[in-house]
C-alpha cells in the first residue's frame, strides 16, 4: 500500500499554485489584458477563492469523526512528484486548463483564474501548521491513517 504524507501534499502543492497564478497573470498582461482589470480579476479571484476554499464548512463534514487508523506495517510513502501529482489533479490542472483556454479571447478571465489558483495556494499554505504530520491518505480509497 502507498500512502501520501498530507502535510507534505500541502507543502508541496501550495507554492505550485501560487507561482501558477502568478504565471497566469503575467500571461493575460502579455496577452493584452489591461493592468488594471487584470489586477482586480487576479486579486479578487485569490481573495474570494482562499476565502471560500480556507472556512468551507463542508470539509469538516467530509473529514468525518473517526480517528484514522494505524498505517499498516507494508505501507511505504511516494515519492514526492508522485504526491504533487495527486494533490494537482482536478484543481491544479483544471484551472490552469480554463485559463489556457481562457487567455487569447479574455485575457482578464485568464488573470482571474490566475488569481483562483493563487487563492487556492494560499489557503493550501495557511491550512498546513493545522495538518498532522503523522497523517497520510491512501489516494484511490481515501482512507485517512496515521504513520508511526
Amino acid at each position: 500500500m502507498t500512502l501520501h504524507s498530507l502535510r507534505r501534499r500541502a507543502l508541496l502543492i501550495a507554492p505550485v499554485r501560487i507561482a501558477l497564478g502568478v504565471l497566469w497573470l503575467v500571461v493575460a498582461r502579455l496577452a493584452g489584458a489591461a493592468a488594471g482589470p487584470a489586477l482586480v480579476a487576479f486579486g479578487a479571484g485569490a481573495f474570494v477563492t482562499a476565502f471560500v476554499a480556507y472556512a468551507d464548512p463542508r470539509a469538516r463534514f467530509l473529514r468525518g469523526d473517526e480517528e484514522p487508523q494505524p498505517a499498516p506495517a507494508e505501507a511505504t510513502l511516494a515519492p514526492w512528484w508522485r504526491q504533487l501529482l495527486a494533490a494537482s489533479v482536478p484543481s491544479t490542472i483544471g484551472v490552469s486548463v480554463l485559463a489556457a483556454i481562457a487567455v487569447a479571447p479574455s485575457p482578464t478571465l485568464a488573470a482571474l483564474l490566475g488569481g483562483v489558483s493563487a487563492g487556492l495556494g494560499v489557503a493550501t499554505a495557511i491550512s498546513v501548521p493545522a495538518i498532522e504530520p503523522t497523517l497520510a491518505v491512501e489516494p484511490r480509497s481515501h482512507a485517512v491513517y496515521r504513520l508511526r
